[in-house]
């Protein structure tokens, strides 16, 4: 049961880099191709909007005519890139635009490979789970699978999150090469997302050691307030980092869970990454400051 790929997609970067090769700096803006601009500028309105647009509103907002319009978003949906929907036939994301965002082979089997272990932590425990990967120095989620519970978190497939607070970046991030990490915070600030939130590049180290010692991260109201998550790394057959998993919920019903929850977590991506070639002959490897680690499940 993955969660619909119907909705809203936060595909910020995706478009950005797709846009920037059609019309971006001079030399592109020179061979630039208007009509491939507009598709971005009509894909871009989409994204960020919270309701479904008509014809007539995108036409409106983006100063098109609207033959041209239609023309485009005609394309767009039989492609499968937007979708009409109600009587009025209004516009939304649709689900082909996931698989721009599954990106390469190994991102598709690894969403193949994690999916059942995700189905059954969301049939135990009855929260959120999410499978995100690094992209950029942020977390990009991949796959989620939402809390049967009315009061649920949930993210958008093809968001991104910030590495320093959610468990999931935090879990991905205390197995990166040093160089990795570094790069990290030498680019990025880490601002307070809560009161909660590290903001201290030495203490977000030490926390990544933690994570090290224990072999799985936490989200403790870090990145939203009385929202809690937890994560654990998948690697690959090399033993780097490809990958993570998180429940997440409110914090009152996941530190209930947490002790079940977590060990459940941690066996299920150290499944996963035996399927994906990580051989657990290998129970240590070398962390961030070439600091001995604990692997997940081992």
């Amino acid at each position: 049961m993955v969660a619909s790929v119907y909705h809203r997609f936060k595909v910020e970067r995706l478009f950005h880099r797709m846009k920037r090769h059609a019309s971006g700096d001079s030399d592109s803006t020179r061979y630039s191709v208007r009509v491939v601009s507009r598709t971005f500028d009509i894909l871009e309105l989409l994204r960020d909007t919270d309701h479904p647009l008509s014809l007539g509103d995108i036409s409106r907002r983006l100063g098109m005519v609207k033959s041209s319009g239609f023309r485009l978003l005609r394309t767009l949906e039989h492609r499968g890139y937007v979708e009409r929907i109600g009587d009025d036939g209004r516009y939304h994301l649709g689900p082909e635009l996931l698989t721009l965002m599954r990106g390469p082979a190994g991102h598709r089997r690894l969403m193949d490979t994690a999916l059942p272990h995700m189905e059954r932590l969301l049939e135990k425990f009855e929260e959120t789970v999410n499978l995100g990967v690094w992209r950029d120095g942020e977390v990009l989620y991949l796959v989620m699978l939402e809390s049967p519970h009315a009061f649920r978190m949930t993210a958008r497939v093809g968001a991104r999150s910030p590495v320093h607070s959610t468990a999931l970046g935090k879990a991905i991030a205390a197995y990166l090469p040093e160089d990795e990490v570094g790069t990290v915070l030498r680019a990025r600030r880490f601002p307070a997302l809560t009161s909660r939130t590290i903001t201290s590049p030495a203490a977000w180290r030490r926390e990544l050691t933690r994570i090290r010692v224990r072999g799985m991260a936490e989200d403790n109201g870090e990145t939203e307030p009385e929202a809690s998550c937890i994560a654990a790394p998948i690697f690959d057959a090399g033993g780097q980092p490809v990958g993570a998993i998180s429940i997440s919920g409110p914090t009152s019903r996941i530190r209930v869970l947490k002790p079940r929850a977590a060990r459940a977590l941690v066996a299920g991506c150290h499944a996963i990454s035996r399927t994906l070639g990580f051989s657990s002959a290998s129970t240590r490897r070398e962390g961030v400051n070439g600091a001995s680690s604990r692997v997940a499940g081992s």
